[in-house]
């Protein structure tokens, strides 16, 4: 774990006044930006713009402060994350920050869709940044948006592959999907074509889920799909402390495949493979950019090729940074 730059501390410690929301239920990125661009070597004038850029739509972080007793007593209330990270900040000053996570990570991951795998994102790179105060923050917000897909741990004798197209042709000709994308992510999983079927491949293993949900954003650029690969990246540097992997793998599938049940079918553009750029351009490029999607994808990417060595992940890297 390296240390951040004083420049991100810097900014991560105003980046507090700004709540984990704007808007009608979208998330902040502006943490998330932050850690990706120091960790990819962004100047100070580089991530001073991405701050600016990132939090002129922000809203002031909601002053409620009502205490808790007990977090689990929050779960989806979408409210109160002030004091919900007071309660983090007391239970990490008394047992450890290493404890809460061990505590909480395995509680929340059924919620690993909450807010598009936003909450499961923020405390991913929070952990891997070693700030405290950024993990209480996350866990909070996870407890604010908490929300489950509720489908069957029930295992079937397919690949991945072959689930997705079954589900995908199960819920062929539905009625349009509404709303951010948990919306449509809870509607689809109540759909009857998905709704108390076995979507759980027999002998799933992380490398199969994060390969799936690459395969299927190299193969369409989609704002859904984009993520899908970061949420794997997030669980793979959460997976220490999410309890018994099993269990932990079956929330992270569920929610990947039903995400990709949201985006409309469409011709395939795989992206091209990556000509004139290598991975040290591609995050140059990366460490200068305001939009936090480009910036959070290029990071997520390069760290899931050093853990597949697959070359597609600098391909959808490099694709994302010419469409700027």
């Amino acid at each position: 774990m390296e240390t951040l730059s004083d420049t991100c501390r810097t900014l991560l410690e105003r980046s507090k006044r700004f709540g984990p929301l704007y808007g009608d239920r979208l998330a902040s990125h502006l943490p998330m930006t932050l850690i990706a661009l120091d960790r990819m070597g962004a100047p100070a004038d580089s991530m001073a713009r991405a701050f600016d850029a990132n939090a002129r739509q922000l809203q002031a972080r909601d002053a409620e402060l009502s205490p808790v007793t007990y977090a689990a007593d929050w779960l989806g209330q979408g409210r109160n994350g002030g004091g919900l990270e007071r309660y983090f900040q007391a239970c990490a000053g008394r047992d450890g920050p290493d404890a809460v996570l061990r505590d909480w990570v395995s509680r929340l991951l059924p919620g690993v869709s909450a807010s598009a795998f936003h909450c499961l994102i923020r405390l991913a790179y929070a952990l891997d940044a070693g700030e405290h105060d950024e993990i209480c923050a996350a866990l909070a917000y996870w407890v604010m948006e908490y929300a489950t897909l509720d489908l069957p741990p029930d295992t079937v004798n397919a690949t991945p592959a072959a689930v997705a197209a079954r589900l995908a042709a199960a819920v062929a000709g539905h009625a349009p999907w509404d709303g951010i994308i948990i919306d449509r992510m809870r509607q689809a999983a109540r759909h009857p074509g998905v709704a108390g079927t076995a979507i759980q491949p027999s002998g799933l293993d992380l490398r199969q889920v994060a390969q799936f949900a690459l395969g299927a954003y190299h193969a369409h650029e989609d704002f859904t799909l984009l993520h899908t690969v970061t949420a794997c990246h997030a669980f793979r540097l959460l997976l220490p402390y999410a309890g018994e992997p099993r269990r932990a793998l079956r929330y992270l599938w569920e929610a990947v495949v039903v995400a990709t049940l949201t985006v409309e079918p469409a011709a395939a553009t795989p992206a091209a493979a990556a000509v004139g750029i290598d991975w040290q351009a591609c995050l140059a490029q990366a460490a200068r950019a305001t939009d936090a999607h480009v910036v959070k994808l290029c990071w997520s990417a390069y760290c899931e090729h050093l853990a597949y060595g697959d070359a597609r992940y600098l391909a959808i890297a490099a694709r994302k940074l010419a469409a700027q």
